[in-house]
């Protein structure tokens, strides 16, 4: 097996092991209707950190600050969904710590880019889907979900929307689990 082979292969089963028993938040499902939901998440911490401008830094921020970038020195295991806020000039990533955590027992960041905070969701609709996740892709979605809320009568609180994204970047497109979340009354 040539190397470029063998090395695919042990970054796809590396990944399959590293993102396969990832931390998941829990919600209360309500309604389930085909590709559409609406949930009740409870508060959950989070790290966050947000930029003027859609790019990658913000992933990296994170995860750096995850892989040990702390006072402590720490890592904290990944976890999913990776929540995003995307609106024109303020994108904002999240990533979910773990449960048993406090903002007091969870290790400083040493970046002042990235924050600890309590995050509540509340109640939302969502709406899943597979596949590449660009930004045409996700106002799509969310453009579907409106609509289906209308329909069912669900009032949309606020404006724009979060992505989840569930997967690796390793992850084959058809067995990707995006998701777009607007917060519901």
């Amino acid at each position: 097996m040539n190397f470029r082979i063998w090395s695919l292969y042990i970054i796809l089963l590396t990944s399959l092991f590293l993102f396969a028993d990832e931390y998941k938040p829990t919600f209360e499902l309500i309604v389930k209707d085909e590709a559409f939901e609406v949930r009740h998440y409870p508060k959950m911490l989070v790290a966050k950190t947000e930029s003027g401008n859609n790019n990658n830094s913000l992933f990296k921020k994170l995860a750096g600050y995850i892989f040990g970038g702390n006072k402590s020195k720490k890592q904290i295991p990944m976890t999913a969904p990776v929540f995003m806020k995307d609106r024109p000039g303020e994108y904002s990533m999240m990533f979910i710590m773990p449960s048993g955590h406090t903002l007091k027992t969870l290790p400083k960041p040493t970046s002042s880019k990235v924050k600890l905070e309590s995050f509540y969701l509340g109640k939302v609709a969502v709406i899943r889907y597979s596949g590449f996740n660009p930004k045409e892709k996700r106002l799509q979605k969310f453009k579907e979900l409106l609509k289906w809320t209308k329909k069912k009568g669900h009032k949309v609180i606020g404006q724009g929307f979060i992505t989840a994204g569930y997967d690796s970047p390793w992850t084959f497109p058809w067995n990707r689990r995006n998701e777009v979340l607007v917060n519901i009354k």
